[in-house]
């Protein structure tokens, strides 16, 4: 079909196209070179893709987005959506165009259309499968693509409600419910959701979040100048974050609030280059959200990715970050190897520790040119974290301060190991420094650590 060009409105001949393919059973809606501008309705959607329909354009030249001239409105608004709160779609693939959003004039108004988000009571047992967003490119949008639902009654309102209320509301039964982790819910997450070799440029938030999802890809996108990189949240599992180039301006890559079984390979994360220094900061960042929810985020492989963070005050590439309004969190079951941290490691929360527990962790065969921070057991719960075969080029030394650790193996090649006062039961073997352990804490195990001195060579 044709672009009716800068001069119209292209919301009708749009949806009538698509309507057309879908009640033949399905095909390709091909869209040619030009402008096809959409208008702000009524309800929360503009277009609606249906089932069975690929909406392929000519790549850059076709240009679908909302008309910068719509008043700004702090509601949720997707201008295309996939499906609807009572019909979902599956099958879908949109590629090879080009969306703008504009969500900096619009506001809260312009989240970008490739998102499912459902938020109507009769759309929580539904979802959107086998969906595919792959060659576009994707510019000033609140969000690029994801699937997502109401992650509790107060996120029913299509619009951001003041902290205030969220937590007025979790006090009143009748606004709770159990969310993300109600069984029937589970059993109709989204599925199949691919998110892969996209450029997206400018989001006001996540730049693509998998909630709900049983089974994902966000691989190979070349995501710059957003708020947040890509995100996994509310019981989200078996999804990979593949060699995507993430450049943030507050998070890179997040794994949140109940998510599971995720695999994060091959990426590179870094800060925004021109960012303002924000002591809030982090590549790699393990959260919830600020829900009066019991939470465990599990079962993460990170492997063979660069974070680096030299622009931020914090020079922060790894955090653990549960929220005030959690009532608690676990992270279990992580492995983290093969990386290259070109920053600060904080195996610790500084928000909320007391809340927080860290287990059964591998983090081993990193190189590290930070330091490692973790935290006492009187401050932060934390058990079988092994710390293995680590090329660690902090200059000093790097303090333990959490109790019944595993140091092994690991090659200081600037500094030394201190066990600070306050652990205890700390087993540290195998390892080279280049100074001695400094070993302030109480029932250390020290076996076969070496001293090797800092070599004057350049």
């Amino acid at each position: 079909m044709s672009a009716p060009g800068p001069d119209a409105i292209a919301d009708s001949i749009l949806q009538e196209a698509i309507d057309k393919v879908a009640s033949a059973g399905g095909g390709v809606v091909l869209l040619g070179a030009g402008d096809f501008k959409l208008s702000r309705h009524a309800d929360d959607e503009t277009v609606i893709i249906k089932s069975n329909v690929t909406l392929r354009g000519q790549g850059y030249a076709t240009h679908i987005y909302l008309d910068p001239k719509t008043p700004p409105n702090d509601l949720r608004y997707f201008p295309v959506r996939i499906g609807t709160s009572k019909v979902p779609a599956h099958n879908v693939v949109i590629e090879h165009l080009r969306y703008t959003g504009h969500d900096k004039a619009i506001g809260g108004g312009s989240i970008m259309g490739f998102n499912a988000r459902l938020d109507e009571k009769e759309s929580l047992l539904l979802s959107c499968d086998n969906i595919t967003v792959r060659h576009c490119w994707i510019y000033d949008a609140k969000q690029a693509a994801g699937c997502t639902k109401a992650a509790t009654a107060i996120y029913l309102a299509k619009h951001v409600i003041p902290a205030a209320d969220a937590k007025k509301a979790a006090t009143d039964k009748e606004m709770m419910r159990t969310g993300y982790f109600d069984a029937d819910r589970m059993a109709a997450q989204f599925k199949n959701w691919q998110v892969h070799n996209n450029y997206i440029d400018t989001c006001g938030n996540k730049a693509v979040e998998l909630a709900e999802c049983k089974g994902g890809l966000i691989a190979d996108n070349h995501i710059v100048n957003v708020v947040d990189g890509p995100q996994v949240i509310f019981g989200s599992r078996n999804v990979q974050i593949r060699g995507n180039t993430v450049y943030f301006t507050r998070t890179g890559i997040n794994i949140t609030q109940g998510s599971h079984h995720i695999r994060v390979s091959g990426n590179h994360v870094e800060p925004a280059p021109d960012m303002k220094k924000n002591p809030a900061n982090s590549c790699l960042l393990f959260r919830t959200e600020p829900l009066p929810l019991h939470s465990t985020v599990s079962d993460v492989v990170v492997t063979g990715n660069v974070f680096r963070n030299q622009n931020a005050a914090s020079r922060c590439t790894v955090r653990l970050q549960t929220q005030a309004e959690a009532l608690s969190c676990s992270y279990t079951g992580i492995v983290i190897t093969g990386n290259t941290f070109d920053g600060d490691i904080e195996f610790m929360d500084r928000r909320n520790p007391a809340k927080t527990t860290l287990q059964d962790i591998l983090f081993a065969d990193n190189l590290c040119n930070g330091t490692l921070f973790s935290a006492p057991a009187a401050t932060m719960a934390s058990s079988m974290v092994v710390v293995r075969g680590n090329l660690l080029r902090h200059a000093g030394s790097i303090t333990l301060n959490a109790s019944e650790w595993i140091w092994d193996s690991n090659t200081h090649t600037q500094g030394t190991l201190k066990v600070a006062a306050d652990a205890k039961a700390n087993l540290l073997m195998g390892n080279i420094t280049t100074s001695p352990i400094i070993d302030d804490g109480t029932e250390t195990i020290l076996s076969g650590n070496l001293v090797k001195k800092p070599s004057n060579k350049p």
